[in-house]
């Protein structure tokens, strides 16, 4: 993979209280000066850590997505959704997707 498009897939399910977690995972990630782009990718009952109107402070070169299929299930329309908050059709196959491509991944 080329360096300029290195990635780190940190993926989220468990606990809303996790996306934090992940939002520090991927801040000390970029204070290492690795050259990474970051994604955090949220399903499960972790998405309810992604609805509001509150902004996320989210590191240079990170990205939050949420999984449309787990919206779905849980009821949560993507209207609901924190400003800078992305989504993606499924967290899985985007995941599967990363990895194929050579992304790192990591489970919070």
């Amino acid at each position: 993979m080329d360096q300029s498009r290195r990635e780190v897939i940190l993926h989220v399910s468990d606990d809303p209280d996790d996306l934090q977690r992940a939002l520090d995972a991927a801040a000390g990630l970029q204070a290492t000066d690795l050259g990474v782009r970051v994604r955090v990718i949220v399903n499960g009952p972790a998405l309810a850590g992604l609805t509001g109107t509150d902004a996320i402070e989210m590191p240079e070169h990170t990205q939050v997505a949420a999984c449309n299929i787990g919206l779905g299930r849980r009821g949560i329309d993507p209207d609901e959704l924190r400003p800078e908050v992305q989504t993606v059709p499924s967290a899985v196959t985007t995941i599967v997707q990363a990895q194929l491509d050579g992304a790192a991944y990591i489970r919070i």
